[in-house]
């Protein structure tokens, strides 16, 4: 199973999912001094399990379905994470 596919897989199964999108940025991090391997990525989560959390819960959420993943496969992940509402809100002003 490819990388995105079990980050997507456990992400799905662990959270009410209605929105995703994951981007590698691996490659903006190849070339420095302390690369040592491991995916850099950056994601947009929406999920209806964040409603009623903060930042740092919606966060903890995503890092304890990818707990095994982080520090081996995954070196890095930055994350903006939404409710639904946050994200109709966002997509709403961005077509307006």
């Amino acid at each position: 199973m490819s990388l995105y596919s079990e980050i997507e897989q456990r992400l799905y199964q662990d959270l009410d999912i209605q929105h995703m999108e994951i981007k590698d940025d691996t490659g903006q991090h190849i070339h420095h001094k302390n690369f040592d391997g491991g995916a850099h990525l950056s994601a947009v989560i929406v999920s209806s399990s964040f409603n009623g959390l903060n930042l740092l819960e919606r966060h903890k959420r995503v890092y304890e379905a990818l707990h095994d993943m982080i520090k081996q496969e995954i070196h890095a992940l930055s994350m903006k994470t939404y409710t639904l509402s946050e994200w109709q809100e966002i997509q709403g002003n961005n077509n307006g």
